[in-house]
């Protein structure tokens, strides 16, 4: 998206009250694997598939694709205030950034590439809602608009 037409855009939004809504279409490891999943929807939205593994146990968790939204689907159960790890489902990466804590509570973060777009960090304790959405490109955005909401879409 031009840089004239996002302020176009914004300044036409002024003064209006709406709630803004980031989806994640597109993300991926470390290694380049898809990690978007159609076989289950959150919100309507492809999930984002990755591999949970908690107290020696593994299995699938499907994270809601909408920034700041939290209706993940656990195939494990994992207690409130516990760290987990998160795994690629494909290739097997660790998800943990090296040397990031959260700012929250300090535990460590797990880390998804969003290409061209830049990067989604959230942290790994259960119950913990400190993410980061680090965008590197406006261009690379879409802007929906409808009557109550802009949904951002990258």
């Amino acid at each position: 998206m031009s840089e004239k037409l996002k302020n176009k855009i914004f300044s036409q939004l002024k003064g209006i009250e709406y709630d803004k809504v980031v989806d994640v279409q597109h993300a991926y490891c470390p290694k380049g694997c898809n990690l978007m999943s159609d076989k289950v929807k959150i919100g309507g939205l492809d999930s984002i598939l990755v591999d949970l593994e908690y107290n020696d146990e593994r299995g699938k968790v499907y994270l809601d694709p909408e920034y700041g939204s939290f209706n993940h689907k656990f195939e494990i159960e994992v207690p409130e205030g516990e760290v987990v790890e998160l795994f690629c489902p494909h290739c097997g990466v660790s998800l943990t950034e090296e040397g990031e804590k959260c700012n929250t509570c300090s535990s460590p973060v797990f880390h998804l590439d969003l290409p061209d777009q830049g990067t989604l960090i959230g942290c790994l304790k259960k119950g913990c809602f400190d993410h980061k959405l680090k965008v590197v490109s406006f261009d690379s955005m879409h802007l929906q608009l409808d009557n109550d909401y802009i949904r951002v879409i990258m």
